[in-house]
């Protein structure tokens, strides 16, 4: 399973403050004016993608499944098991689509597909680089009951033996247990171990080993079993344009480059990239040789494509000037039109982050280019425009524009988006979560074992912050600095001192304000190691885990975290959103005390 690993400047964009943009005129018709060289042929009607896919060796695969999504769609067009030689085949329509397959032993394949014909895609997967564990190897554990029933999740260590394997000692299992799942995981990944009865897919591209636990004591792991580490898939296709095929094979060139960067600056308290003063100057290094290789393309066409690729690999550590530059670039010889631009994913992440301080011209012209956007035959790329010129409008107090824009998005063609699901979710008058309504009940599992209940019912009459979130979620331990200090400050708590003193922040035995924290994390061991080694978090803590964290967001209407809502004494939601975030945090939560929303009990 995949966590994710978020690039720090744009998880402080997305997480900061919404910021009030004033209206400005109408935007001016300033379009690209670069087109392909050549227009293609048609497209057919129905094209076919086949695959055919082998181990690292070249061997038959253990057991692998596909899933190929259409750009931006919920749902698969077609999933299901490889067959026994590696392949699948599957007609579709013409279009950007994305391809997973997962395989035991290997490394998840995730690759974007233009189809505009047959594409068949042939080779050997890669395998994930795991590095040495030392004397423990850190396992993720789900038990489970003879009916497949999940008893307890949680995350243990197994000891290195003199043997040079690893024993987990099964000794203290839930008494009910007759199976074990179980995954190992390095450098944001989980995957499975070299030990199973059988495996299951763990719903994230990648697998657990299940062991039956009868007539053992413990298991022990020999890593020496799995396949050899760090292997590069190798795949050929046939079918690609070449221009595309050019693109396909700048990333496969520059991609593992930039993400062995990037494994340098993480952080070891999140998913977060922080990179430090060296770190960043091989970035900008690497950027640059990239670009020079990019800017070398034989045709405009090509090196347009080239381009946004590059954009979407370094563009997360640009400053604000090279920033501006290459949103000036993309609104000059980029065509919105471009039904390619669905293969990249970057454009509108850089046009938000530049027009936070743009002046009024630029922002005419990039909301000019999004609105001949929303026309892409693309649908995520058609979509996504849309969502950004609602956003827009919205910040500046448009309503009338954002009805507009909200009615486009629920055309048909758009349905079963994860766009327009985020879309509804904020701006559908009878979306669950929005200010004046109730919050919705609710009673969670507490975080500890035998604790009673997190319930809504034991918060009448006070001000609570609820916050769905999770330890892999990089935007969520972003959070953290401000959420300690907002907490400190309504609570009038004094930090320790040090640049680390909120990190250590103590406990309120009564707060003004509460924090109620609900957890998407695999379990509560996980939770209780990020507050013991990272931020204390001394607040109210809940557990749903990953098992119940789909069900609880369709209770409540949203489709991701971090998601927090500020409820007042009544149950009736006072602020959600970015009024919840960075630097707007704790004025929101300040107006809300001020306003009487608090402690109504005054103890």
């Amino acid at each position: 399973m995949r966590v994710d690993i978020v690039p720090w400047l744009f998880v402080l964009a997305a997480c900061g403050a919404a910021t009030e943009v004033p209206a400005h005129p109408a935007p001016s018709p300033v379009i690209a004016t670069t087109k392909p060289v050549s227009d293609p042929a048609p497209a057919p009607a129905v094209a076919t993608v086949g695959v055919r896919l082998r181990g690292h060796d070249g061997s038959p695969l253990q057991q692998a499944a596909f899933t190929l999504y259409r750009n931006g769609f919920m749902k698969p067009v077609a999933s299901g098991p490889l067959a026994a030689d590696g392949s699948f085949r599957a007609d579709v329509e013409p279009g950007v689509y994305f391809l997973s397959v997962a395989a035991v032993d290997h490394a998840q394949l995730t690759q974007p597909l233009l189809v505009d014909g047959a594409v068949e895609v042939e080779g050997n997967l890669g395998t994930y680089a795991r590095p040495e564990p030392g004397e423990a190897l850190q396992l993720n554990l789900q038990w489970l009951d003879a009916d497949r029933a999940t008893l307890a999740s949680d995350s243990r260590s197994a000891a290195r033996t003199p043997a040079g394997t690893y024993r987990l000692d099964l000794a203290d299992r839930p008494k009910r247990a007759t199976t074990l799942r179980y995954q190992l995981g390095s450098r944001g990944r989980t995957y499975n171990g070299p030990l199973a009865d059988r495996y299951e897919s763990d719903g994230g591209g990648d697998y657990w080993s299940v062991v039956d636990l009868a007539g053992r004591d413990a298991l022990e792991l020999d890593l020496a079993r799995l396949p050899p580490a760090g292997k590069a898939a190798r795949l050929e296709w046939r079918g690609e344009r070449p221009e595309l095929r050019a693109v396909r094979t700048y990333r496969e060139a520059w991609e593992p480059r930039v993400a062995a960067l990037q494994r340098a600056m993480l952080r070891d308290d999140g998913n977060i990239l922080a990179p430090d003063a060296t770190e960043t100057a091989t970035m900008a290094a690497l950027a640059a040789e990239a670009f020079a290789e990019a800017d070398a393309a034989g045709s405009e066409d090509e090196r347009v494509l080239l381009r946004l690729a590059h954009l979407d690999l370094f563009a997360a550590y640009d400053d604000h000037a090279d920033a501006r530059e290459r949103a000036d670039w993309v609104l000059a010889h980029v065509d919105p039109l471009d039904p390619r631009l669905g293969a990249f994913w970057n454009v509108n992440n850089l046009l938000y982050r530049v027009l936070d301080s743009a002046d009024e011209t630029f922002a005419a012209r990039a909301e000019a280019w999004l609105a001949h956007a929303q026309d892409n035959p693309d649908i995520g790329t058609a979509l996504g425009a849309i969502e950004f010129l609602v956003h827009r409008a919205h910040e500046r107090g448009l309503d009338g524009r954002v009805a507009e824009l909200y009615a486009r998005a629920r055309e048909p063609r758009f349905a079963g988006t994860y766009t327009l699901k985020r879309l509804e979710e904020q701006f559908d008058p009878d979306r669950k979560l929005q200010r004046g309504k109730p919050f919705p009940g609710f009673e969670f599992p507490a975080l500890a074992a035998g604790a009673p209940p997190v319930a809504q019912a034991d918060r009448r009459g006070r001000l609570y912050l609820i916050e769905f979130w999770a330890t892999w979620c990089g935007p969520c331990v972003a959070e953290m600095p401000a959420l300690h200090a907002a907490y400190a400050a309504v609570n009038g708590l004094q930090a320790p001192s040090g640049e680390d003193g909120l990190r250590k922040l103590g406990a309120v035995e009564r707060p003004k304000l509460e924090f109620v924290f609900v957890s998407f994390d695999q379990s509560p061991a996980e939770v209780e190691k990020f507050r013991a080694q990272h931020w204390s978090m001394p607040w109210t803590h809940a557990f749903v885990g990953r098992d119940g964290d789909d069900e609880v967001m369709a209770r409540y209407g949203f489709s991701g975290v971090p998601t927090g809502v500020l409820v007042d004494g009544a149950g009736t939601i006072v602020a959600l959103g970015g009024d919840l975030r960075g630097e707007a945090l704790l004025p929101t939560l300040q107006r809300a005390l001020a306003a009487g929303s608090g402690d109504a009990r005054q103890h």
